[in-house]
């Protein structure tokens, strides 16, 4: 009997932690299609595209969820349409919505919920996996990393080696299906170490490290040498069996789908970049912190970089406190193509800005660290024609910022992703009200001076509570 007992003591735990994570998902409702044509005037446009350059007293617009048209002040007459909704914001900023990079945002709600974490999956090689298929659309996160100005997300699993398709998705939507940008947005590949390690928890001689790393990248090797030579015996007999492990591969072997190489250290960067080449690949570098190292082969071969994280520490014991920080600016002073990702947990996406400020703040030209979140994240992602810039034909994915949106005191006053206007409403706010009210009941207050902050929703154009 106690051993009955223990056991549904045990079942039951379980149940509880799993239903008050699922009783945590998001209660904002998505954004309908976008109805009216709207007209946002003297704004501060950053359209983030090749060569462009702000424009501080600019008017953009949108309509059916596609930029229509874009200038400076003022505004010839009958450009907008006659029912046209016009908002009117001097001293605002407005930019495409920022991506948020080599992230499993959408993928984990708990970590110590198991039921909740969706970010790896069984065995070294499962490259039909596509992140898009296990997001879940109720999570309580992306509201969060909205009101960071972040609309955008390039989602990557984790674990194994080679991982599965990362997926380009929208931080809006009904179902996993409605917010997918692309499926296959690039297969992650997880590069060994190429040099041994000497740690308190590394056991291993350094032999045995170089044997564990021969054996990883011989694996890679036949793994891929398989799939292509499944992909030859389909295009002679089409009607042989069917491997979806290797019919995943098609893209990236056609030089259609590029591939993630997760590599830190310079010579992880440098074996799977010349891996890639070798095979006629076409790779991307995730993580990037030793890419300055190694920056003259990744502008030889137009190796582009998702620098994952700036706020870390430096990879050397002997770089400079700042060594992290400065690597955007290497790379782009080096004619290296990058992006910024946050590197962190996905509650903690919305510091991405913060982040480009501090690469600003070391040597990083500000235009471009806006690029970095914007443009060249989409292109890497493989929607660049159609996210990423305010153009004409683009999405009108859009931003409204109170000021400088890299400045720690600006807020998202109102946001939209295909033209429709996101909920700037999350639980982040909802519980700030909630402990607001309960310090009013507690204390008598001052009518006027203490009245609770309230919640204002999308469509009024106030500051949402920070």
């Amino acid at each position: 009997m106690t051993n009955n007992s223990n056991a549904w003591l045990a079942l039951s735990m379980v149940a509880l932690i799993t239903a008050s994570a699922v009783a945590r998902q998001s209660s904002e409702i998505p954004a309908p299609k976008q109805q009216t044509q709207m007209v946002l005037r003297h704004v501060d446009v950053r359209p983030c595209t090749p060569g462009s350059k702000p424009i501080p007293d600019g008017w953009v617009i949108f309509d059916k969820g596609l930029v229509v048209a874009l200038g400076a002040e003022p505004m010839s007459p009958g450009v907008a349409a006659p029912n046209a909704m016009v908002i009117e914001a001097p001293g605002h900023v407005l930019t495409p919505g920022m991506w948020a990079s080599a992230t499993t945002l959408g993928l984990i709600e708990t970590e110590q919920v198991e039921a909740t974490d969706d970010t790896k999956e069984f065995g070294d090689f499962h490259p039909e996996i596509k992140a898009s298929s296990a997001t879940n659309p109720d999570s309580d996160l992306p509201p969060v990393a909205r009101n960071g100005g972040i609309l955008m997300a390039h989602v990557f699993q984790e674990g194994g080696v080679v991982g599965g398709h990362a997926s380009a998705m929208r931080l809006d939507g009904w179902t996993a299906v409605d917010r997918t940008a692309r499926a296959e947005a690039g297969m992650i590949v997880h590069w060994p170490m190429m040099e041994p390690v000497q740690s308190r928890w590394q056991s291993k001689s350094f032999d045995d490290q170089r044997k564990d790393r021969d054996k990883a990248i011989a694996a890679i090797d036949r793994f891929f040498d398989s799939a292509e030579a499944y992909l030859r015996a389909r295009a002679a007999d089409p009607t042989g069996a069917k491997d979806a492990r290797f019919e995943s591969l098609r893209g990236v072997i056609e030089k259609r789908e590029p591939v993630l190489l997760d590599a830190n250290w310079p010579g992880q960067i440098e074996a799977s970049v010349l891996w890639a080449i070798r095979r006629g690949y076409r790779p991307i570098v995730v993580g990037g912190l030793g890419a300055p190292e190694v920056a003259p082969l990744l502008k030889a071969h137009s190796v582009p970089v998702i620098v994952r994280g700036i706020h870390r520490m430096p990879l050397h014991e002997g770089d400079g406190y700042a060594a992290a920080y400065e690597v955007p600016a290497k790379l782009v002073e080096a004619g290296v193509n990058c992006s910024i990702a946050s590197g962190d947990e996905p509650a903690h996406e919305r510091r991405l800005p913060w982040q480009c400020g501090r690469a600003v703040a070391y040597g990083l030209d500000a235009n471009r660290a806006l690029e970095c979140v914007t443009r060249v994240p989409a292109e890497l992602a493989g929607v660049g024609d159609h996210y990423g810039t305010i153009a004409p034909g683009m999405s009108a994915t859009l931003v409204l910022w109170s000021g400088d949106p890299f400045e720690v005191t600006t807020v998202v006053r109102r946001a939209w992703i295909d033209g429709g206007e996101v909920d700037l409403n999350d639980r982040q706010k909802r519980m700030r009200n909630k402990y607001l009210e309960k310090a009013l009941q507690r204390e008598p207050v001052d009518p006027v001076v203490d009245a609770p902050v309230p919640v204002f929703p999308a469509s009024v154009t106030k500051d949402p509570v920070p």
